[in-house]
């Protein structure tokens, strides 16, 4: 009986504790099924003497000059390509603290969907966001807001729900997000972006 119960406790505890890898966010770029339009999005950046200015006494800020003071947040550029000619079409700032994890965009560059945070999935209240063609916030989504499955279902890590098996635009009003349990099953819902409902 010792036994069986040790071996339990091992394997709950193996798979409480399964360990996370996650490499410095860098930019990266996102483009429309048909190459159209591309988001390239900036994670958050922190200058390198921006926690010893913080930390300094305010005699010794002065030492440190207006770069080390200056987050840049996360944000993002939509460029519309056409032939040779990349046009900007808004900057704006995302919500996520960091970055998200990836982003869609539509063919037509009337909105952009982006999914989770980087180095925590499924946490917080801006795993799914939509913008508008002009960058403008439209809605954040926590994922019980929109999960087909128990939020416990899903295979869990130190840092991160892993929910998601991928997201792509119907067309461009509607988007299709795929979700996958710990067991693998797998289930979709629509999103339609101009009714902003979950079928």
């Amino acid at each position: 009986m010792t036994r069986y119960l040790l071996t339990f406790i091992l394997i709950l505890f193996s798979k409480l504790s399964i360990a996370d890898v996650w490499e410095l966010p860098k930019i990266k770029r996102y483009f429309s099924e048909d190459s159209i339009y591309m988001v390239k999005v900036y994670p958050l950046q922190i200058p390198e003497k921006y926690s010893k200015w913080k930390s300094a006494r305010p005699n010794k800020k002065k030492r440190f000059t207006e770069k080390d003071t200056i987050l840049t947040f996360c944000h993002a550029i939509l460029y519309k390509i056409e032939n040779s000619d990349t046009t900007e079409v808004w900057n704006k700032k995302l919500t996520n603290a960091i970055m998200p994890e990836f982003v869609i965009v539509a063919n037509d560059g009337s909105s952009i969907v982006t999914f989770d945070n980087w180095s925590s999935l499924g946490y917080g209240p801006d795993v799914m966001v939509t913008y508008d063609r002009n960058g403008i916030l439209i809605k954040k989504y926590k994922l019980e807001d929109f999960s087909p499955f128990p939020i416990n279902d899903y295979l869990h890590s130190v840092s991160s729900i892993w929910w998601n098996c991928g997201a792509k635009y119907i067309d461009n009003q509607t988007i299709q997000i795929c979700f996958q349990d710990e067991k693998k099953a797998i289930k979709t819902k629509q999103y339609n972006l101009t009714t902003g409902e979950f079928n």
